[in-house]
């Protein structure tokens, strides 16, 4: 990466020959060229403390804390003032290119190392980058490629490699690999707008190899391949991504990206000139105070600085839905409509705000099958910056699914995304979870007797064994995750009791990192699980924890959604009707709509759909015996539910009226305003189902009592 032109700059400062001390791969120093001895690993960790934090003073107990962890011997502050002392009298003899030595001075309440930032690479690296952002902001392409090309040839390795068993100096790894990432971003972006693809295609294919999850990078690789002639490869590099999203986080790719893929396939004129797509800031000038807090305490990583990650405002879509027909949808049509949530969204953000700019946070998101808990989340992922990872993980239905299996999920896209990291995990997390996923310690663990990725828990752990493991998984977690991110476990509702038991032991410990944890669950299960509730109560417990329950969409919700779907305002009736008959529920209301805007289903008033049926059957396939019979029994019953025949008709089964009071609180069945002792489905189509199901599979006869029952067959 040679730049271009080595012509003075008046925003640039050029330097003056390799500077004497680095942090970019090992930390080391030199004196007139030779190697200074930095003494033993603590003392070199002091020092890299110091050097995060030149110009500032570090707390004595900052240092403490961060080098001897929350239970430092009795000695701790006497060796660490003799650390000083011989660093004092090392850094003195060293002098630099300007004449000055580096000092390292006492001040209340801890030290100071005073030195230029141009003597040490790691802060002339990120002062090199932020110039070449500004240069790109004010349009100087060509003297900001040769800026950041310039300062990703001094990259020598992994900052502070030697020191990755301290949490301070992974996470400042962390942050300059990611202003890395950013810096190669725009170095090619501004190479492409040169016209020097050739330069940039062996990086950028290396680089997106690293991070496959990287959308930006992905698509200016795609980008370059296309300009090289190699159309095939570039969409073939689209299908790896997007199968890859799938995948790990179970995402498709951003619109940025699936917008390039389809430029490419028309052979799009535009991609054969500059990207008209603006550079993204690469967020150098955000170093805002990287000196460890003088509190002592260990900071969550640096997205937790203020201001670091903004978080914009959701997009209303309250009165623009007169805009939305088929001409005038634009990318809409790229995503499922997204009504009726503007508070809810509201909501998540300012948790989201909240978890990368303070600490880690949870919402837990209740509601109905199809009430849109899914896409909601969908849409808070959208919304977010681009420096936001999403993983997600669900719960399986499948009975055959072992234990921890959302958990196992979770730890192989984390293993996907930083394998580097997993391998700096201490050796007993990584032995420890081994039983979930062998490649975790693949280098350092026997190979499993099993061909299987994922080795399932069968074997009953005893109470250690189960609480080092739930260690390990957090341990695992919370070391990883450095960045902001959003973690999702969705279906929270079907997990196995230790996947429970750990998801509790997690959110007691997830302040210390800037993660937003979304926790979706059906509220049936919530109100009927008592393993699930205690979960709940866990998480609720937890410190700004956000209960978010999403109710049905109403009248001027629904009619956003029958307009954009259908392109034009439906009757007044017709949308009273459809309302009425979907009770606001998102996902059925746009089944019915779909089908009417196709053809297949003109009369909202026809039988239900045999596909419905299949969708709705499958959705109550978990529920308890008892309340399935519930359901059954007010389905037949033609002239309204009445609640005392069906608790005599329950008793006449054998079955506990409890069910019935689990129906009701678990919002399948309410009471009916139009009567008293009354009762009728929430969802008038749950009704059609169950009764349509009933009628192609037993008989209807009626009962002694005159009313309409179902044989017991």
């Amino acid at each position: 990466m040679e730049p271009t032109s080595r012509e003075p700059r008046a925003d640039v400062r050029e330097p003056a020959g390799p500077p004497p001390i680095s942090a970019l791969g090992c930390l080391s120093a030199r004196n007139d060229g030779r190697p200074l001895d930095l003494g033993p690993p603590r003392q070199r960790a002091v020092l890299a403390l110091l050097l995060i934090g030149a110009g500032s003073v570090v707390s004595v107990d900052s240092i403490i804390s961060r080098i001897w962890g929350d239970l430092p011997p009795a000695t701790a502050n006497a060796t660490l003032q003799s650390y000083v002392s011989r660093l004092r009298k090392l850094l003195s003899g060293c002098v630099l290119p300007d004449g000055s030595s580096p000092r390292l001075n006492y001040q209340q309440p801890g030290y100071a190392l005073v030195i230029d930032p141009e003597h040490v690479d790691a802060h002339r690296f990120e002062s090199a980058v932020r110039a070449g952002s500004r240069l790109v902001k004010r349009g100087s392409v060509e003297e900001a490629h040769a800026v950041l090309s310039a300062a990703l040839d001094t990259w020598a390795g992994t900052p502070y490699e030697e020191l990755s068993a301290y949490d301070f100096a992974v996470q400042e790894a962390g942050r300059l690999e990611q202003l890395r990432l950013s810096a190669v971003e725009s170095w090619a972006q501004c190479a492409l707008r040169l016209g020097r693809e050739e330069d940039v295609l062996h990086p950028l294919a290396l680089e997106a190899k690293r991070n496959p999850l990287r959308e930006r990078l992905i698509g200016l690789y795609m980008h370059t391949q296309y300009r090289l002639g190699r159309q095939a490869d570039a969409l073939r590099t689209y299908e790896n991504t997007r199968r890859a999203l799938a995948d790990e986080i179970g995402a498709d790719p951003g619109k940025e990206l699936a917008a390039l893929h389809a430029a490419i396939l028309r052979q799009d004129c535009s991609l054969d000139r500059a990207p008209e797509v603006p550079l993204k800031e690469t967020r150098a000038d955000a170093r805002s105070d990287h000196a460890p807090p003088a509190t002592g305490q260990a900071r969550p990583g640096p997205a937790a600085d203020s201001g670091r990650i903004t978080i914009p405002r959701p997009r209303s879509r309250t009165g623009r839905w007169g805009d939305a027909g088929p001409q005038g949808r634009g990318d809409e049509t790229a995503q499922p409509v997204f009504v009726g949530r503007e508070a809810e969204l509201r909501a998540l953000l300012d948790s989201a705000a909240g978890a990368f700019q303070a600490s880690g946070r949870v919402a837990f998101v209740v509601g109905e099958a199809g009430i849109g808990k899914t896409r909601l989340v969908s849409e808070l992922t959208r919304t977010l910056p681009d420096t936001v990872h999403t993983v997600w993980t669900s719960c399986s239905e499948s009975e055959d699914k072992p234990d921890y299996w959302p958990w196992t999920m979770l730890l192989r896209r984390l293993n996907l995304l930083w394998p580097e990291r997993v391998r700096r995990l201490p050796d007993w997390v990584r032995h420890s979870l081994a039983p979930l996923l062998p490649e975790m310690c693949s280098d350092i663990c026997d190979p499993p007797d099993h061909e299987s990725s994922a080795g399932p828990v069968t074997v009953p752990l005893s109470k250690d064994a189960r609480f080092t493991l739930h260690d390990a998984v957090c341990q695992a977690l919370l070391r990883t995750v450095r960045e902001p991110m959003v973690l999702v476990v969705e279906d929270v509702d079907r997990a196995d009791s230790p996947s429970l038991a750990l998801l509790r032991l997690f959110v007691e410990q997830l302040r210390s990192v800037p993660v937003l944890l979304v926790v979706t669950t059906r509220t049936f299960q919530l109100a009927h699980d008592a393993e699930l509730r205690r979960a709940a109560a866990v998480i609720l417990q937890s410190l700004d924890a956000r209960r978010i329950l999403l109710n049905p969409l109403d009248l001027p919700a629904t009619e956003g959604l029958a307009k954009r779907t259908l392109g034009e305002t439906p009757e007044p009736r017709l949308l009273e009707r459809l309302h009425r008959r979907t009770a606001g529920n998102p996902y059925f209301l746009s089944y019915l709509l779909h089908a009417r805007a196709q053809g297949l289903a003109a009369d909202l008033d026809a039988a239900i759909p045999h596909e419905l049926v299949g969708v709705v059957l499958q959705r109550l396939s978990g529920l308890p015996p008892g309340t399935r019979r519930v359901l059954e029994l007010c389905a037949v019953m033609e002239d309204g539910c009445e609640r005392p025949a069906v608790e005599a008709m329950l008793r006449h089964e054998g079955i506990s009226t409890d069910t019935l009071l689990t129906a009701l609180h678990g919002g399948l069945l309410e009471p009916d305003p139009c009567g008293a002792d009354r009762l009728r489905f929430v969802h008038p189509l749950v009704r059609e189902a169950v009764r349509h199901d009933l009628e192609n599979a037993r008989p209807v006869a009626p009962a002694a009592d005159g009313v309409t029952a179902v044989s017991a067959g």
